[in-house]
């Protein structure tokens, strides 16, 4: 047996009002292993990025237009943000190989070429273990969620896109027992949503205060979590290797997409598909309202499993607030049918042969 590993793209499309949705198998990319994407919405395609360079897909036909060089980082795990037009990649101390500069770089996709950035000053503050969390990108700066798996400290670091400097965040570890951002942190407003452990929605507001010396000090604090969150389940439960998004809908309306193992003999996958918003209630409070939750069963085709990757709304642009913009874009009218396209990668295994894939 030889372990054939593909990436998958599958289209949702929801109508609010409560209807189920439906999910279509898109796309099926066997190109290696590709764990790390992004969306470039000026441009609508979808960026790969495995550790021998990447591939774009072109939203539309979703077929590959070209290819994309080896980060300069390549002999490390990077994580991978878009944020101002730009594909950024921060590279991950492991215990395995230490971290070589550039640490720390943008990809253009106009100019089609990595860009050295200023390298990451912070590496020494974490264990050898060192993972990125999550990150969210607003006010011109885009905020790491850092911790080290081995002590357990966590903490923020935000590199300031126009200054093009890195800073430690002050904020209240305390009041966390997580890191505070999981995945990509969604931005409405001044307000900065991110997931909480399972299926709780945390707040956070975001701060940048000028100093001496014209120094910019950075802080985050916590608003409130939303706990409450009602969503459907499979009979089954699931096992291990839980992956979840959070996806914006504009205004204060969201999705929650979860996933995980249940069983190695099922021929299906389960996927939770909830739709919600963040309201007023008494007392002025904030909380959730769900809108409608659902499961679904993916078939996997020989996969064992899947992870979710990446989830976006093709109408909906990653909000990516800066200074004192205008929020009004925020509440434009719901569109009636919102199209959310799931990316997940499947690790597959196969006899070996040479025989060509389709989807």
């Amino acid at each position: 047996m030889r372990l054939m590993i593909f990436t998958k793209v599958y289209e949702v499309k929801f109508k609010h009002g409560g209807e189920v949705p439906v999910i279509r198998h898109v796309a099926k990319f066997r190109e290696g292993y590709c764990p790390r994407v992004a969306r470039v919405f000026n441009h609508s395609n979808l960026y790969y990025f495995g550790d021998d360079g990447g591939f774009i897909v072109d939203m539309e036909t979703w077929s590959k237009c070209s290819s994309i060089p080896p980060t300069p980082a390549s002999n490390s795990r990077e994580t991978i943000v878009y944020a101002y037009d730009k594909v950024y990649y921060l590279a991950r101390r492991s215990s395995l190989e230490p971290v070589t500069e550039p640490s720390f770089g943008r990809y253009d996709p106009n100019q089609k070429v990595w860009e050295q950035m200023t390298p990451f000053p912070f590496y020494d503050d974490y264990d050898r273990h060192m993972r990125i969390t999550g990150y969210a990108v607003c006010n011109g700066v885009i905020l790491f969620s850092l911790c080290g798996l081995i002590n357990g400290d966590f903490c923020i670091a935000a590199f300031n896109v126009g200054r093009m400097d890195w800073n430690r965040v002050e904020f209240d570890t305390s009041a966390c027992l997580a890191p505070p951002f999981q995945g990509r942190a969604v931005v409405v407003g001044k307000t900065i949503y991110a997931l909480y452990g399972e299926a709780e929605i945390i707040a956070f507001s975001f701060k940048m205060e000028k100093g001496g010396d014209d120094d910019i000090a950075y802080s985050i604090s916590q608003l409130f979590i939303l706990q409450c969150l009602e969503f459907a389940r499979p009979q089954m439960p699931w096992f291990d290797d839980l992956t979840q998004c959070l996806v914006h809908l504009g205004n204060h309306d969201f999705f929650y997409v979860q996933t995980g193992w249940c069983d190695s003999h099922l021929k299906v996958q389960y996927l939770s598909i909830t739709a919600f918003q963040i309201v007023v209630g008494e007392g002025r409070g904030y909380m959730i309202k769900t809108i409608h939750s659902t499961v679904h069963s993916v078939d996997i085709k020989g996969s064992e499993w899947f992870d979710l990757v990446l989830c976006f709304t093709p109408e909906c642009e990653d909000y990516e607030h800066i200074e004192e913009e205008s929020i009004a874009s925020m509440n434009q009218p719901r569109q009636e049918i919102t199209a959310m396209k799931l990316e997940i990668e499947a690790t597959q295994h196969e006899e070996a042969n040479d025989a060509q894939v389709g989807y």
